[in-house]
């Protein structure tokens, strides 16, 4: 995985069920999500909050986008879902 593949700014989304990120793909900016559900999956029943299992799992859904977006270039977001992981 490159390095110019980041995943920052995670926000929680209050009219949602998941948390809203950015990917930076080189010089594209790329807009994403990651369902609760599947933060749910990856916190595997540890009732931790939902910004905390996104710290604690970062190069997981950093992966996990990354792949995404190689199989789908020209993808205008991404969005993890629990099969994801």
């Amino acid at each position: 995985m490159e390095d110019s593949f980041e995943i920052f700014d995670v926000r929680t989304v209050e009219t949602g069920d998941y948390l809203s990120f950015t990917v930076k793909d080189g010089s594209d900016e790329i807009p994403a999500t990651i369902s609760r559900t599947a933060l749910a999956v990856l916190d595997q029943g540890g009732n931790h909050d939902a910004g905390a299992v996104f710290e604690a799992h970062k190069e997981r859904i950093r992966k996990a986008a990354y792949e995404m977006r190689r199989r789908n270039p020209g993808v205008s977001s991404i969005r993890l879902g629990s099969s994801n992981f």
